[in-house]
């Protein structure tokens, strides 16, 4: 195998056998003492002979070894734009999120992780560091957040940890960051509702608008629509409570009637032992039919009509609403009336008795009813 010299060993050696001809030694033992040919001691002469040539040798070898170093700069550059331009298009919020794209970037960029981590901002030591070992408690917690998640496909984590907290977990550290946490891990992450502007009628600011200040204080009604299989309208009735956010009825038929209307809010009477003080609707014909009236009329219930065109004045039933829609309705194709039916009260129960909800501190409107009545009891009596 031939041995390669550095052009700073040649230069050396054409020195030492310059020397030792100028000394008196022939050229056989000159070529013998630095082991080379004679073609090879002349090329060497010729090319490093002088000082000149040296010098310029010396130099382009230099050259050579910075027009290297920049290239290897210049590609180290684009390696890391090209890295930042497909792993690491936005901000990373959390740890996870950038390892996976140190990972990404040696696995599909062929670059080393040392490279990987400088460009992403990432510890070496804390990408290298295993994750721990899953505890037995949180495996079961997670099995419990995808539980809730199977029984309701629109909940949140928020929900989800209230309804742990009312559950048998209660004992066990449940803070918001710690199951937002294990919520996202598993996958489990609702699309955001859009945040709607909120809007004000003519005349908001003049009057004070009726706020319900205990239970039956004020209850709520409004009509929603909606198609079985055949493409057949269906209509619910949906009543509701403002103070304790309970649903009072759900009510499926193909069409109502003022006297229906009256027959549910009679029958509201009858399951809850105490009439409405004030009933909000709109000015729909079945809300301002005589019958309606009437009733309101004799039963001494006042009434607190919106304005037309203004569905906002009547947020909390329009909120029911949208929650109706979005956890049931969209969900599911009806074929018969008898099955809207029981659509309609299996999610009146879910609502009243399991779902929490964010304005009663985490309660189901039922449980909070349930408290109401417990701290005033002297005051109803």
């Amino acid at each position: 195998m031939a041995r390669r010299h550095t052009p700073e060993q040649v230069i050396a050696k054409v020195r030492q056998g310059q020397k030792m001809l100028n000394d008196g030694h022939p050229m056989i033992e000159v070529v013998k003492e630095l082991q080379v040919t004679e073609a090879t001691w002349y090329r060497w002469l010729n090319q490093y002979g002088s000082e000149k040539n040296a010098e310029a040798s010396k130099r382009t070898k230099e050259l050579e070894k910075e027009n290297a170093r920049l290239k290897r700069l210049l590609a180290e550059k684009e390696l890391a734009i090209d890295i930042l331009n497909e792993v690491a298009k936005g901000k990373f919020l959390s740890p996870e999120p950038r390892r996976r794209a140190v990972r990404m970037a040696v696995e599909k960029f062929g670059a080393p992780e040392r490279f990987a981590c400088k460009i992403l901002g990432q510890n070496r030591s804390a990408f290298r560091k295993k994750k721990p070992d899953t505890s037995f408690e949180e495996t079961r917690l997670r099995g419990a957040l995808r539980a809730i998640a199977i029984k309701h496909p629109t909940w949140g984590w928020r929900k989800a940890r209230w309804c742990l907290l009312a559950q048998e977990w209660a004992g066990m550290a449940l803070n918001n960051k710690r199951v937002r946490r294990l919520w996202r891990e598993e996958g489990l992450v609702c699309k955001p509702k859009a945040r709607k502007k909120r809007r004000a009628g003519p005349g908001a600011g003049e009057q004070k608008r009726l706020t319900a200040e205990y239970p039956m204080h004020v209850v709520s009604f409004d009509f929603q629509s909606d198609v079985t299989s055949c493409g057949r309208h269906i209509r619910f009735f949906n009543v509701i409570d403002e103070y304790t956010r309970t649903a009072l009825a759900i009510i499926a038929r193909r069409s109502f009637t003022a006297s229906d209307v009256v027959a549910a809010l009679e029958n509201i009477i009858a399951e809850t032992g105490t009439a409405p003080t004030y009933v909000r609707c709109d000015n729909g014909p079945e809300f301002t039919a005589a019958a309606l009236i009437n009733w309101c009329n004799t039963v001494g219930v006042g009434t607190a009509f919106i304005d037309p065109g203004s569905p906002w004045q009547n947020g909390f039933v329009e909120s029911f609403n949208a929650q109706f829609r979005r956890e049931q309705l969209s969900g599911e194709i009806m074929d018969t009336m008898a099955e809207a039916t029981y659509l309609a009260e299996e999610w009146k129960a879910i609502y009243n008795h399991e779902r929490p909800h964010g304005s009663l501190d985490g309660m189901t409107p039922n449980r909070y009813w349930e408290n109401w009545t417990q701290e005033n009891q002297l005051a109803i009596a």
